[in-house]
């Protein structure tokens, strides 16, 4: 499996999981971790109680009632995790270090001590100082310890039998890797879940810039954007396409009668008919005030006018009613052609001036010549 296809699983799992990120927080990404401490220091205890380690079999007494604690506290608790994150760190600190005192660097215990300072930095984030003085007082343990514990002969446990000792450094070395992959899936889910985050307010971003908040229709800008890729994607330099302009009639009337608010209303429908009714490949946007622009891709003037046809008929058979008032609103149309070759803004000033053609004659129809 590609890298890439490995991502996108990723990404859709975070997409299709948000709850994991966003309802249940840290809670139960944090249990999991203290839960899994609790059954390895359950399997310290017992291993501790057969070497009859006896300094190490209490401290993993208090160690089990201590994480078993923490998972009740990690989900019952809406803040705070972080301090239960601290005091664990601390727990396996104390823990590596004492049974590397007692016991050498034979079973590696130590490793500990190494492993943690990854993990302080990928689970503390956001906290500039916190993983820096966990990372010196791990890191100075291991020192002095290397330095001090080196000689079997000032340990006070020392085990002669090699079966004892590959069982015991296997043991650490399996536990330490499966906190190292834990926390590094955490931290690989919690990346991808900022990406998403990131892609998806960047959309949102994108879609401001573009999307008129009234209307949900394209804004000036992006239909301008619009019509070029229209143009550049045409699939011969002869092939035509289709902008027309409307505009209802007698807005500011509407807007003096009934208020602004209606005038908003009205201009909603007008909106909703445009998304409802434009063709296939076909663009709409509201290109300012009351007035709206379409285009109509691999399309001539017949299709535009069959268009504002369609238009003219939806708005004829609807009545808005405002405080037991009825009134029925009505658009002008100037509708133009073009071609790849020509210039956007000559095309759409040929719309303009044919909308204003049939403002002139009346209102209420298409104009489509000049």
């Amino acid at each position: 499996m590609s890298s890439g296809r490995s991502s996108e699983i990723v990404r859709e799992f975070v997409a299709n999981n948000r709850k994991l990120f966003e309802e249940t927080n840290e809670k139960f990404i944090y249990a999991i971790g203290f839960a899994l401490c609790l059954l390895a220091h359950s399997t310290y205890l017992i291993m501790f109680l057969v070497l009859k380690v006896r300094e190490m079999m209490y401290f993993n007494i208090f160690s089990v009632v201590f994480y078993l604690t923490l998972v009740i506290l990690v989900l019952t608790l809406r803040k705070g995790h972080s301090i239960l994150l601290y005091t664990a760190a601390s727990e396996v600190i104390i823990h590596a270090a004492l049974a590397t005192y007692l016991m050498g660097w034979d079973a590696d215990f130590g490793i500990f001590l190494l492993i943690l300072i990854p993990i302080i930095f990928l689970m503390m984030k956001g906290r500039l100082l916190v993983p820096y003085i966990f990372t010196a007082v791990s890191m100075g343990l291991f020192l002095w310890l290397r330095v001090r514990r080196n000689r079997h002969a000032d340990l006070k446990y020392v085990f002669t039998d090699n079966k004892i000792i590959n069982a015991l450094y296997i043991l650490n070395a399996v536990i330490g890797i499966l906190f190292l992959v834990y926390t590094l899936t955490v931290y690989m889910l919690n990346r991808v879940d900022m990406e998403y985050r990131l892609t998806a307010q960047s959309e949102e971003f994108k879609k401001a810039a573009s999307i008129d908040p009234l209307t949900q229709l394209f804004n000036r800008r992006a239909m301008n954007e619009k019509i070029r890729e229209i143009r550049r994607n045409s699939a011969t330099p002869r092939s035509r396409y289709v902008i027309g302009i409307g505009d209802i009639d007698n807005f500011k009337k509407i807007n003096d009668t009934y208020g602004h608010d209606t005038g908003d209303k009205v201009l909603v429908y007008v909106a909703n008919l445009f998304i409802s009714m434009i063709p296939d490949g076909g663009y709409a946007a509201r290109w300012g005030g009351e007035e709206f622009l379409f285009v109509l891709p691999e399309s001539q003037i017949v299709d535009g006018l069959d268009f504002t046809d369609q238009m003219h008929k939806s708005l004829r058979a609807h009545t808005f009613e405002i405080d037991d008032c009825l009134f029925g609103v009505t658009m002008t149309f100037g509708v133009s052609e073009g071609i790849p070759t020509d210039k956007i803004d000559t095309v759409i000033t040929h719309a303009d001036k044919r909308l204003y053609k049939g403002k002139n004659n009346g209102k209420n129809h298409t104009e489509y010549t000049d």
